[in-house]
């Protein structure tokens, strides 16, 4: 009796490639440069290797790196944690900072 199944084949199945990403979505991420780049506490205190608490006490303080208030958002932008990391260098110990953020 003849069988109506299609007949197994011994073929690899190609492999799925990703979808692109639309040209209207690339063109943004390129029109934003890394230090412009917003990511939020979270990973601006991994960045930091510092706690999400830290960061809230500092800018209730008016200590830390520059941040962004974007409604109930806050932001950092990485060009701004690569500067505020920048003036904490200090050559020794007694080293002291005349403007540190």
């Amino acid at each position: 009796m003849p069988s109506s199944l299609p007949k197994p084949t011994n073929s690899i199945p190609p492999v799925i490639q990703p979808r692109p990403a639309s040209s209207a979505r690339e063109s943004r991420h390129e029109a934003v440069d890394d230090e412009a780049r917003l990511i939020t506490e979270g990973k601006a205190a991994d960045l930091l290797a510092l706690s999400v608490k830290t960061l809230r006490n500092w800018r209730l303080s008016g200590y830390g790196p520059l941040h962004l208030k974007i409604g109930r958002l806050v932001r950092y932008r990485l060009g701004d944690l690569k500067a505020w990391l920048a003036t904490c260098e200090r050559a020794s110990t007694s080293d002291r900072s005349d403007g540190h953020a």
